[in-house]
Parts: structure tokens; sequence; C-alpha cells
């Protein structure tokens, strides 16, 4: 069973970096407040289909809401849901109609844009020198927060037998898209290793900080 489950990769403690230091790095990647973002996105779907489409999403990272739309690049509002300790959806059309879609959307908003909301259990380095901080979710996935330095960050999700079910690349511009503690990422790519899985590549478009962090 043990081999089955497999492991999740191994962390060592970091020879240069502060344990502290490392730890607020980790946080830096999520945005504070309450965010607006709208994004160019690529879908690329099982059987090979693919699709252009644009996404609003609204975070609030003091109340845990989100607000996602998602339209096509003509405008029309093809999905429209919210989420506060329940999820309302609002407007769905195929394929964006079902609950799973809904509920699958969400969990991947939040995996990108909230800090992880389970404990921090591990910080160091990975084999390959990159610095990670792992933490443990209530739903007992790990998420682990990697930074590469220059080359970007990325953020792993496993769960409880430690499959991989996600994996967000994080690429920055050299500038500041924002003048603020957060630094909007002008793009990310997000992996689902499920099957099926897909894949959606975000271009930046607009960040706008709607209200600051209390």
């Amino acid at each position: 069973m043990i081999t089955a489950c497999g492991s999740l990769p191994k962390v060592k403690p970091h020879q240069t970096i502060p344990l502290t230091e490392l730890q607020q790095n980790c946080g830096q990647l999520f945005p504070e407040g309450k965010w607006q973002f709208v994004h160019s996105i690529e879908a690329k779907m099982p059987g090979g289909k693919k699709g252009i489409l644009m996404g609003l999403t609204q975070i609030s990272s003091v109340d845990k809401t989100v607000q996602s739309v998602i339209m096509t690049i003509e405008g029309m509002v093809l999905f429209d849901a919210r989420y506060d300790r329940q999820l309302v959806v609002n407007r769905g059309i195929p394929p964006f109609d079902s609950e799973n879609f809904a509920k699958g959307l969400i969990r991947d908003i939040q995996l990108i844009f909230f800090a992880p909301s389970g404990p921090l259990i591990q910080s160091g380095v990975l084999k390959n020198g990159a610095a990670v901080c792992r933490f443990q979710n209530p739903d007992r996935y790990f998420v682990d927060v990697i930074h590469y330095g220059d080359d970007g960050w990325e953020i792993r999700q496993y769960d409880h037998r430690y499959k991989k079910k996600r994996t967000v690349k994080v690429f920055f511009d050299k500038e500041e898209i924002n003048h603020g503690r957060f630094n909007a990422p002008k793009r990310l790519k997000l992996i689902s290793h499920d099957v099926p899985g897909y894949v959606l590549d975000m271009d930046l478009i607009e960040a706008v900080l709607l209200e600051d962090s209390k």
C-alpha cells in the first residue's frame, strides 16, 4: 500500500536563507485584499479540443470569496458563479453547466489565488535546489509553494495518498504590473493531472486592487 501511494518530494533544510525569510517569501505569491483579474485563457481539453476564452475573477483574501465569470472573446457570458461559503451558479451554458465543473473551477481559483489554508509543515529546498514551503490543508491535501529564483514559481497540489493533482506554473514580468505589495503574475499555467486532465494557459490582461486588505 505504501508503494502504491508513493511519497512527497523530500525537503531538506535551506543552507543560506533563514527559515522565517523563506516562509515570508512563500506568502508573497498570493494577493492580499480584494482583487479583480482579467485573463485571456487558452483551454486544452480532453480529446485535443482547444478554445480561447476570457475570464474575469474577483477574489477577497479576507472573506475567502470568489466571483468567476467566463466569456467568449465577443463578450457572451458562458458561466457566472459566486462562492461565499457556498456555491451559487448564476449562469451556465453547456459544457459549463455541470455542478462538477463549477466546483472544480472554484477549487482551481482557490489554489491559484489563496494562500494554503492549512499549517506549514515543512520548508527548505527540494532535490533540484528550489526553495519550498509545504502546507497540509484541512482536506488532507498537501500544497507545495516552490520558488525557482528568477525562473519563476510553481504550486503543486497532492492528495492524501501523495498523488499529484494540480500544478500551477507562475511567470512574472521583470517590472511590476501593480505598484503595491503584490506583483500580479504575467502568465499562469494550470495543469490538471486527473484523467482526463486539462491545461489552462492564462495571460494577464488586467489586475486591479479593488479594496486594500484589512
